[in-house]
C-alpha cells in the first residue's frame, strides 16, 4: 500500500533556491526498489535524471546528447540531509531519456510515471514521499 509522508518547506530553504523534492519508489517486478526524485518549479515538473539514468541503463552524462536543453536543467536538492547538485529533466525530458533505453522496464516506468505519478504531483510544489508500486 502506497504511503504518503509530509515535509515542511521551510522559508530559509525558499531563499536558498534548494528544491525540496517528492521521493517516490518504482518497485518493478523481479527488480530491486529505485528512488525517483521529483519537483515542482516554476508551473512544471522536473524529475532528477540520475533517479531515471540509473533504472534506465543510460550513463547520467548522456544526457546532454539526448535531452535538448529546453527540456533539461540543474538543481540543488535536499536529499536525505545533503544538499545535492542534479541535472534535473522535464516530463518531456523524461520521455526523451525512456525513448532511448533499450529496457524492457523503460515501458514499465513510463506507464508507471505518466499514470500513477506525475498527474499526483501538484505544479505547485507539495513536497512528501511516497512508495509506490507499478503492478
Amino acid at each position: 500500500m502506497p504511503g504518503l509522508f509530509c515535509q515542511g518547506v521551510t522559508a530559509d530553504m525558499a531563499a536558498t533556491g534548494i528544491q525540496t523534492t517528492i521521493t517516490v519508489v518504482f518497485r518493478p517486478s523481479g527488480a530491486e526498489p529505485s528512488p525517483v526524485r521529483l519537483f515542482a518549479r516554476d508551473g512544471r515538473r522536473w524529475i532528477v535524471a540520475s533517479d531515471v539514468c540509473r533504472i534506465l541503463g543510460i550513463r547520467t552524462d548522456a544526457v546532454l546528447q539526448l535531452v535538448p536543453e529546453a527540456e533539461r536543467s540543474h538543481a540543488t536538492v535536499l536529499s536525505k540531509g545533503s544538499v545535492q547538485s542534479v541535472t534535473t529533466v522535464t516530463e518531456a525530458g523524461f520521455n526523451l531519456l525512456v525513448t532511448r533505453s533499450t529496457r524492457p522496464v523503460a515501458k514499465r516506468l513510463r506507464e508507471w510515471m505518466a499514470g500513477e505519478v506525475l498527474h499526483s504531483i501538484p505544479a505547485g510544489g507539495a513536497t512528501a514521499s511516497r512508495e509506490q508500486d507499478p503492478s
